[in-house]
């Protein structure tokens, strides 16, 4: 999220009432940590991921991108 959208989202909780506050405060409470999301999401999807182009699951690792790891198909380049 870039900085300008967490700003308006986080503008918002000032219109909340009180019972929508608490329940936000009780959604991130239970979150996990991002860090440990992601790691869960990539563990999941690196045996699913697949080049849209070629239809190839040869790929490697290619830098981060906003936490998240981005991955360079092998056979597109």
């Amino acid at each position: 999220m870039q900085i300008a959208q967490w700003k308006t989202f986080i503008a918002q909780f000032a219109v909340l009432n009180r019972r929508q506050r608490l329940a936000g405060i009780a959604l991130l409470r239970g979150s996990a940590p991002q860090g440990a999301a992601a790691a869960l999401i990539e563990s999941v999807a690196r045996r699913r991921l697949h080049c849209p182009v070629c239809n190839s699951n040869h790929a490697h690792l290619h830098g981060h991108a906003h936490g998240l790891q981005r991955y360079r198909c092998v056979p597109c380049g």
